[in-house]
């Protein structure tokens, strides 16, 4: 049944509400009999709340793509000599957050799994104080930190390789950055569909081989870069092209003393 519902969502998207003919849709696409959906849920608003819990688990997949994560190690690794320039490593930086960033905006925020679940983070709240909800939010929140150690352990792998560090008063603490860019690319893409002219407006900006055009999506991430890094004055560029040569580890990082 909740493979049913999900297939549901992603097609005709998310609903707070559930009616007695989308749940006998849902039972014969499922092959259940509505017995043994009572005896699972005796409520449509408990079928919801697992439901709920349910795309919120799954939503973290498509947010951290960690096959686009390894493809940009392996592009820095075609980029090594331009590490050994402050100027190079600028030139990276910049080539490697515009493409993210754009790449993001078109495709990830573009997934019906993303959709789901912002339409769920914002729309939650409406929802009576509860268990139900209380659960749902949780899950969300799950979901949340699960993405935000992941993408952490991304930009602790590739910034400092750049050459860049996070400034002092951030006390090496990745977390509000990662929050901070994601809900850059995330804002843009929910509001997309009601004013699109205006978030896919590219500009052109000079560049090493002529006028460059720049997104919005990427002209707001490399903001929020240029917000929280800074270039590393210890930075060694052999060690990091070194590195380049291992590879990337995308497994968050522990984090002892947390609660998640």
């Amino acid at each position: 049944m909740l493979s049913s519902a999900t297939r549901h969502v992603e097609t005709v998207g998310l609903s707070l509400g559930i009616d007695a003919v989308l749940v006998e849709r849902l039972l014969a696409d499922a092959g259940v009999t509505a017995k043994q959906f009572a005896k699972v849920w005796p409520t449509t608003d408990a079928f919801l709340t697992d439901l709920f819990c349910e795309l919120a688990n799954q939503a973290q997949v498509d947010r951290a793509d960690t096959q686009t994560l390894l493809t940009t190690w392996q592009y820095l690794s075609m980029r090594a000599d331009d590490l050994r320039s402050p100027e190079g490593r600028r030139s990276v930086l910049i080539d490697v957050i515009r493409t993210a960033a754009e790449y993001n905006f078109d495709v990830v925020t573009a997934s019906s799994k993303w959709r789901t679940y912002a339409a769920l983070s914002t729309t939650i709240m409406s929802w009576p104080e509860g268990e139900a909800r209380a659960r749902v939010i949780e899950a969300l929140r799950a979901s949340e930190l699960a993405f935000v150690e992941t993408m952490e352990s991304f930009y602790r792998n590739v910034l400092p390789t750049l050459g860049f560090r996070l400034k002092p008063v951030f006390n090496n603490d990745y977390q509000p950055f990662v929050v901070a860019s994601a809900s850059v690319i995330e804002g843009l893409g929910i509001v997309r569909a009601t004013v699109p002219s205006l978030v896919e407006a590219h500009f052109d900006f000079p560049g090493e081989h002529g006028a460059e055009a720049w997104s919005v999506a990427a002209l707001a991430f490399m903001s929020v870069i240029d917000a929280f890094f800074e270039a590393d004055p210890s930075f060694v560029a052999e060690e990091a092209i070194s590195r380049l040569s291992v590879g990337v580890d995308v497994t968050p990082p522990s984090q002892p003393g947390t609660d998640y």
